[in-house]
């Protein structure tokens, strides 16, 4: 399995987080103070992926190379985790039996891009959310605001 997080260079604005940030505020949670978002995949490929092919499909397929960088198989330490800038992550993943039209657009474009093997893609949401809140608060945030449960599974790590 290859992961591939896609995440918004520093120089340039991230529209998904902000919107997400406005949302929680709207809501009256005041805790958090920046919200980033990043688009995940899974490919599920059965070690049968090259290296240059990874790097293919992450930087010619996945990615605006422009505003983006892609991170293949790392634990995302991207944005800041000081103390002072304390991060709590939602994770958002379709529910297993559930269509992900998005996965299945990459499948058939991995497939235009000339890789010919047999591969299964899942699409995913990251949310890193800055500053102090607790879980409860961030129970509400994941189920109100970002995720819909009858067809979504989320993961909340502190």
């Amino acid at each position: 399995m290859v992961i591939i997080e896609i995440c918004t260079k520093n120089d340039f604005k991230d529209p998904l987080g902000e919107q997400t940030l406005f949302s929680i505020l709207e809501s009256k949670i005041i805790d958090i103070k920046s919200v980033k978002y990043s688009p995940i995949y899974k490919l599920f490929d059965n070690n049968k992926l090259t290296n240059r092919e990874i790097n293919i499909i992450s930087s010619e397929l996945l990615t605006d190379n422009i505003t983006e960088e892609y991170f293949i198989n790392e634990n995302i330490n991207k944005y800041d985790t000081s103390i002072n800038n304390f991060k709590s992550l939602i994770e958002v993943w379709y529910k297993h039996g559930v269509t992900d039209t998005v996965a299945e657009s990459v499948v058939k474009a991995i497939d235009d891009l000339g890789i010919k093997k047999e591969i299964k893609v899942m699409r995913g949401d990251k949310y890193y959310l800055y500053g102090k809140i607790s879980y409860s608060k961030l129970e509400y945030i994941a189920t109100k605001l970002l995720v819909n449960t009858l067809i979504q599974d989320y993961k909340i790590i502190i």
